[in-house]
């Protein structure tokens, strides 16, 4: 596929990398645009690897589900025509910032994507988190685990968890706690302007995007604010969220027979 890719382009563009391994390393060339090829963890991954970047990014989809690789092999030298003509189709989508302290340190900085999560250690009966937003108390969790997610990342793990889909045109946040204790802790929308903190109450695992990975201890708190960078997803102008929605996860598809 990168072959065909490469020929296809010809002389019309300047190719200035190919990379056939997957990576975490970040992505310091100078371009104009990032082809994916792989699933969604890939455009994940090129996510957190073009740092504060904002370079448009293709994927082509030769994972499973492919949310956010939103073109197929077949169709995608036709799109890249378009691309390369000026008639490419753009979204932008929310990410948020997340630090992690600990005793007035920050152990970790990163933007992300998707989500946050936190889940309990293994052995552990739950993970005790309180919330707060704009330093105003909301919630104490008794779960498996909580997550915070973007609009983007509502189809994702959030949704799994009983979360509410968003989309990805809204600036706002998910809070969904996994197997809450107490059936009156439901998920919550935020506005992407908040600022929240989540405060640890027991050794836990975190996980961003699921490439960042923590050992959370008791007292470690999680900031979870807006960031000023935006992922920039190349997508079909006819493909629409709600059309991904309907092809890629069944949203919406009756029951069959049987």
């Amino acid at each position: 596929m990168v072959d065909e890719i490469v020929a296809h382009l010809g002389n019309r563009a300047k190719i200035v990398g190919v990379e056939l391994k997957r990576s975490l390393e970040p992505i310091d060339v100078h371009a104009d645009l990032v082809i994916v090829l792989g699933g969604d963890g890939a455009m994940l991954a090129t996510s957190h690897r073009l740092g504060r970047r904002d370079i448009p990014v293709m994927g082509i989809n030769i994972g499973r589900i492919g949310f956010l690789t939103a073109f197929s092999p077949e169709r995608s030298l036709k799109a890249l025509d378009r691309i390369l003509a000026g008639e490419g189709s753009c979204e932008a989508h929310a990410m948020m910032r997340a630090t992690i302290r600990r005793n007035k340190e920050i152990i970790l900085d990163t933007r992300i994507l998707n989500e946050v999560a936190v889940v309990r250690a293994w052995g552990a009966s739950m993970v005790e988190v309180d919330l707060t937003v704009d330093r105003r108390p909301v919630c104490t969790y008794r779960s498996d685990g909580l997550i915070v997610s973007t609009a983007t990342g509502s189809t994702a793990y959030s949704m799994s968890a009983g979360g509410p889909v968003l989309s990805p045109r809204l600036d706002a946040w998910v809070v969904t706690p996994i197997a809450p204790h107490s059936l009156n802790q439901r998920p919550v929308v935020l506005p992407g302007s908040r600022v929240a903190k989540l405060r640890i109450h027991s050794e836990c695992g975190f996980t961003a995007d699921g490439h960042e990975e923590q050992r959370l201890l008791p007292d470690d708190t999680i900031h979870v604010s807006p960031s000023k960078r935006k992922f920039h997803l190349v997508v079909e102008p006819e493909g629409n969220f709600f059309a991904r929605l309907r092809s890629k996860l069944l949203w919406g598809e009756s029951p069959g027979p049987g």
